[in-house]
């Protein structure tokens, strides 16, 4: 059955519940770094679903694996030994920092959050956890816990947990000031904040926070949901200042599409669980794991990181000398294919201006436009989507300002 626009339209506003922001597109199929909606209009897809795709749609690894996988079995719970799981953690191990051995596998980065966030209360036998102004970990409760904007947070406050402290993005003195820090468990920080705009840190901050978080005896736990697996042209972006976290989260991209989510520690924090205290149904399994050693092995086989940071270098440089001049752009600014171009404006005309012309992509708050572009992603697909956004910016000049 091929549905129109309208019918799907009518269908999800009619049984979905209101918790999207809708655009006005209905995707069919996607290869590589495009997609097409159901009348085969074509798009550069620069939101990935908000970063999951990140080697792109179709991928000859990923569909050979979830293919094999699900001619084998499916689902085997992690109460049963699984090769395809096996596999999966071996390869994992191989490319987490020293030490950082043990995993605890999920379905969503913000579930790996949660299962961080009892690790290390538990571990530490403290409560009290700090976290950044602008931070997004999740919409889970213990997730939402460490979620900074208030507008996701308010319906919910009187059951959120209270352990959380939120202090100033890059700033260390704000760590610090009137805290004994010897009552605190953890810091949780994203090594580049992703919703919160594509925010960078100073370059001393993550290697502050770390001697901080050691002379203190509080663990740092490094959220790399949506910077990790190569998506700032290094494995992980907390490596860009040579620190090694205590707990890493992992989740959008790391199942190549499939729902999948990973908390990785050292294995005397992990070993704080008993059996049962801690599980998921799902989690685990082995189309998951299947498809997670598929990226895994592309992305440290394939050339990827190579690619991200040879295109990444002249995509923010084309954004900058072709978008970063509209009187209407305050700012581009990224690492690697993590990128952002605030506005002097809301977004929200300028972004349905580049769907109209071939170009998907996300926003943070009011006024940033933000691209998470599959990391397989040709310099000719980056000039094409930096044009588009050129176009749509020059637009707005001329019709609404």
């Amino acid at each position: 059955m091929n549905m129109t626009f309208d019918e799907m339209k009518e269908i999800e506003d009619k049984y979905l519940a209101p918790t999207y922001q809708k655009m006005p597109v209905a995707i069919k199929s996607g290869r590589g770094c495009k997609v097409w909606d159901v009348n085969g209009k074509e798009y550069i897809d620069f939101m990935t679903g908000y970063g999951v795709a990140i080697l792109g749609h179709g991928y000859p690894r990923i569909v050979n694996a979830i293919r094999e996988q699900l001619e084998d079995i499916v689902i085997a719970h992690s109460s049963l030994y699984n090769e395809s799981r096996a596999l999966f953690l071996k390869k994992l191990v191989s490319i987490t920092p020293k030490d950082l051995n043990s995993a605890y596998l999920s379905n969503s980065g913000a579930e790996a959050i949660e299962a961080a966030l009892k690790a290390v209360l538990k571990a530490t036998k403290k409560k009290k956890i700090i976290a950044m102004n602008g931070a997004y970990h999740g919409k889970t409760l213990g997730a939402l816990a460490l979620t900074f904007a208030e507008k996701y947070r308010k319906a919910f406050d009187d059951i959120i947990y209270k352990g959380v402290e939120f202090v100033e993005y890059g700033n260390l003195e704000a760590v610090e000031r009137g805290r004994k820090l010897d009552e605190y468990a953890a810091i949780f920080v994203e090594p580049i904040q992703g919703e919160g705009g594509i925010r960078l840190p100073p370059d001393e901050y993550l290697k502050g926070l770390r001697e901080i978080a050691d002379k203190n005896g509080i663990l740092l736990v490094v959220d790399e949901v949506q910077s990790g697996l190569g998506r700032t042209g290094k494995m992980w972006a907390h490596e860009h200042w040579n620190i090694v976290p205590d707990v890493i989260t992992i989740g959008k991209g790391i199942g190549g599409g499939i729902p999948m989510g990973v908390t990785v520690a050292r294995q005397e924090i992990m070993n704080v669980f008993e059996v049962g205290e801690h599980t998921s149904t799902m989690g685990g399994n082995p189309l998951a794991c299947a498809a997670g050693k598929a990226v895994l092995d592309a992305l440290t086989e394939d050339n990827i990181l190579e690619n991200v940071q040879n295109v990444g270098e002249y995509l923010i440089k084309l954004l900058n000398e072709e978008v970063g001049k509209s009187k209407v752009v305050r700012e581009v600014r990224g690492r690697g294919l993590m990128l952002a171009v605030e506005l002097r404006v809301k977004f929200l005309e300028i972004l349905f201006k580049a769907i109209e012309l071939g170009l998907l992509t996300l926003y943070s708050g009011k006024t940033i436009l933000r691209m998470l572009p599959p990391l397989i992603i040709s310099k000719a697909e980056a000039y094409k989507a930096a044009s588009i956004l050129r176009e749509s910016l020059n637009w707005y000049e001329k019709n609404k300002i």
